[in-house]
């Protein structure tokens, strides 16, 4: 950017401004001395008559004249400058490009001292082999970096090769298609045969695609050349130690690795790229720069502006010049003094440079930042490879807040020859990528755009390290990406403890959603199990109305009064039974009602599966029931026979007598504990059939402290359904780790 402000070339000449009060007081007593040895050696009245027309004001003026002209000498000798000229320097040549592998295979000694000094070592020989050409530098290991760009500074290039080493690539292996592509877009777009490309690796590619690339490079005239470093035998790679010493590169089983050089692949490389490949030797840059460099076309460059300050010591020194002349005219006596016209004629010799001052400046200087910037484009298409006007518009661009634009364009004043140029286009590169990223929304866009700020405040200060200013952006830069990915970190944890609390509320709602279905399953069966026994008292109810309206009706026949006596007793007798067993049975069956209840409410945890065994032995309990009431059926029938044994000799066999109305079981009635009377137990034998029902109905009976079969199947299921839902872990394959050597 132009600038307005003066400067010195040579401030100390300044100093001679200090001499002037000096010289006042020197030329004051030479006066009065002279005057004294006036008066010692000539006498008063002669005295007055030799100073008359002498006039003391106008020998104070020449004395002033005299220490103006010395002081305005001191300053034109200082060398004051103003603003700057833009000077344009064409060249003619080639560009080159070498690119330096850093991996850390190139630590290996088999060509000693190690492999990357070795390299560089042929990059400067190359270097001195072109010197009149454009050279640029790329570091690449498993990524690449444009070290230094294309440039005539040699010096410069040589000041990046020195430092290269391991660490400027932080990821390791072997890229040399990555080397490639960033030399290419450090070659720009061109025509003819005028650019070329060295790589000196070893030549342990991770991939492939090097020979892919280099036929690319070839495609938009980039001649690839290769270098081996290295011997086929190889050796290992010695790396410090973690706990001090030395220590060898190491695979992934832990064994050391050797490290060879692939002449084929840097072969098959080279000819991909049009070039050819040279092995590591006394002569190789010679060969290099002399078989495939010097025979390529030379093109005009582009053409390279130089800043040059304007010279502003014509004006000091033209006054000084203008004092003596006035101090050489001017005389002690009153009478004038005629001036010739010689030295007239020498006040034509002194020559001003006219003032150079740009409209798009005055217009920066005056806040007019889009005339400026519509100027600055204007003479960008005149001169588009300008990095003087590309500064100048970056500055615009950043001023108007259109920093997108601000960092395209320090981006290509960054490859300015001149230091100090360079290294205020990375500083504002650096704060245009921050107020970049201030405006991104993304935090990606913000992480990205400040580390590549920080990246080039570094850069910065390489060049210039007393850059304050540029250390301390670093430092804030750094500050903002640590309080930023303490946000991004502290958004995750409360994100995660979210889903974490939202998991827990789903589940202990899942967990109340289950326990009302259970507590409804268990009111429905209760309801249910009331239902059933209000149809088993209605039964009950209705057969003993049955029963009654019989017992009527069998009072009504005369003839049968003796034995409507003996039968009744016989029915009492039964009724009693009956009743008993009734109630018996009416015991038991709250008793299983209550063990019942019992069992379902150690059953609810369980789940469905298991009220379902549930129904099932209830149905299995209403077949005993009425396995027991056919078992009831026969004992009524057996009993009338067993009342008339006492009788067989007094009165006759009247079977059809006896086979009087007798009570019918009721259906779903559960017989268990029934009394018998001594009678029964005399005479009374059962079938074997009936002996079968019973032990089958006795299978199906519940016994206290025992599991019974349908509760056993039950849990045999359950166990099998919780080994079906358990699901393996299948082993997942690991990938093999890249080579990083």
């Amino acid at each position: 950017m132009e600038t307005s402000s003066l400067t010195f070339a040579q401030p100390w000449w300044l100093l001679g401004i200090l001499a002037a009060p000096a010289f006042a007081i020197l030329y004051i007593w030479s006066q009065r001395r002279g005057d004294a040895l006036i008066s010692r050696l000539v006498a008063p009245r002669l005295k007055a008559e030799l100073a008359n027309g002498v006039s003391l004001g106008r020998r104070i003026f020449r004395a002033v004249l005299v220490l103006a002209a010395v002081i305005l000498m001191a300053i034109a000798l200082a060398r004051p400058q103003m603003g700057f000229i833009e000077n344009e320097i064409k060249h003619r040549g080639r560009d080159i490009i070498i690119a330096v592998d850093t991996s850390r295979s190139m630590l290996a000694t088999d060509v000693p001292p190690t492999r990357l000094a070795r390299a560089k070592l042929l990059a400067q020989d190359l270097m001195r082999f072109a010197a009149g050409d454009r050279i640029g530098l790329v570091a690449f290991a498993g990524s690449s970096f444009l070290q230094a760009p294309l440039t005539l500074d040699q010096a410069a290039v040589l000041q990046a090769l020195d430092e290269l080493d391991t660490n400027v690539i932080p990821k390791g292996g072997t890229n040399i298609a990555a080397a490639i592509r960033t030399a290419d877009e450090a070659f720009g777009k061109g025509e003819g045969n005028t650019r070329a490309l060295v790589i000196l690796t070893d030549g342990e590619e991770l991939d492939a695609d090097g020979i892919a690339a280099a036929k690319k490079a070839a495609e938009q005239g980039v001649r690839v050349f290769t270098v081996g470093i290295g011997s086929p035998e190889g050796s290992l790679i010695p790396i410090p130690a973690e706990g001090g010493g030395s220590d060898f590169v190491r695979d992934q089983a832990g064994k050391p690795v050797q490290s060879r050089l692939d002449a084929n692949r840097l072969k098959e490389i080279a000819a991909a790229g049009g070039g050819f490949y040279q092995p590591l030797g006394p002569d190789a840059a010679k060969a290099i720069f002399e078989k495939g460099i010097l025979p390529m076309e030379e093109a005009d460059s582009t053409t390279a502006t130089s800043r040059q300050p304007i010279e502003r010591y014509q004006w000091p020194l033209g006054f000084a010049l203008g004092l003596i002349v006035i101090w050489l005219l001017v005389g002690d006596r009153r009478r004038p003094v005629r001036v010739s016209r010689p030295a007239l004629g020498a006040l034509a010799i002194v020559l001003l440079a006219p003032s150079v001052r740009a409209d798009a400046l005055g217009d920066y200087q005056a806040g007019n930042y889009d005339k400026a910037m519509q100027q600055f484009s204007e003479r960008l298409k005149a001169s588009p490879d300008s990095v003087e006007i590309q500064y100048n518009a970056g500055a615009a661009a950043y001023k108007m807040g259109d920093y997108g634009k601000a960092v395209e364009h320090f981006t290509k004043a960054i490859l300015a020859e001149d230091n100090k140029l360079r290294e205020e286009a990375l500083y504002n590169l650096g704060n245009s990528l921050v107020r970049r990223g201030e405006a991104a929304k993304g935090n990606e866009e913000k992480k990205a755009d400040w580390k590549n700020a920080i990246q080039h405040y570094t850069e910065a200060l390489k060049v210039d390290p007393k850059d304050k200013k540029a250390e301390e952006n670093r430092e804030i830069v750094k500050k903002l990406l640590e309080e930023l990915e303490k946000q991004e970190k502290q958004q995750d944890q409360q994100k995660n403890d979210q889903q974490k609390q939202d998991q827990k509320d789903k589940k202990d709602q899942n967990k109340d959603q289950q326990q009302q279905q259970q507590n409804q399953q268990q009111k429905d069966q209760n309801k249910d199990q009331n239902k059933d026994q209000q149809q088993q008292k209605d039964q009950q109810q209705q057969q003993q109305n049955q029963d009654q309206k019989k017992d009527d009706k069998q009072e009504q026949k005369p003839d049968q009064q003796k034995q409507q006596g003996q039968g009744q007793d016989s029915q009492d007798q039964k009724k009693d039974q009956d009743q008993n067993g009734k109630s018996g049975d009416q015991d038991k069956k709250d008793q299983q009602g209550g063990d019942k209840k019992d069992q379902q409410q150690d059953q609810q945890s369980k789940g469905d599966q298991k009220q379902d065994d549930q129904k099932k032995d209830q149905q299995k309990d209403q077949q005993n029931q009425q396995g027991d009431q056919g078992k009831e059926q026969q004992k009524d029938q057996q009993q009338p026979q067993q009342g008339q044994n006492p009788s067989q000799g007094g009165q006759p066999d009247q079977k059809q007598d006896q086979t009087g109305p007798q009570p019918t079981p009721t259906p779903g009635e559960k017989k268990q504990g029934e009394l018998k009377t001594a009678g029964d137990q005399q005479g009374q034998q059962q079938p074997q059939g009936q002996e079968g029902q019973g032990a089958a109905a006795g299978e199906g009976e519940e016994k206290d402290g025992e599991m019974s079969a349908a509760q056993a199947r039950s849990l045999l299921n359950s166990l099998r359904s919780d080994e079906e839902r358990v699901k393996l872990m299948q082993r997942q394959q690991t990938e093999d780790t890249v080579k990083d050597w």
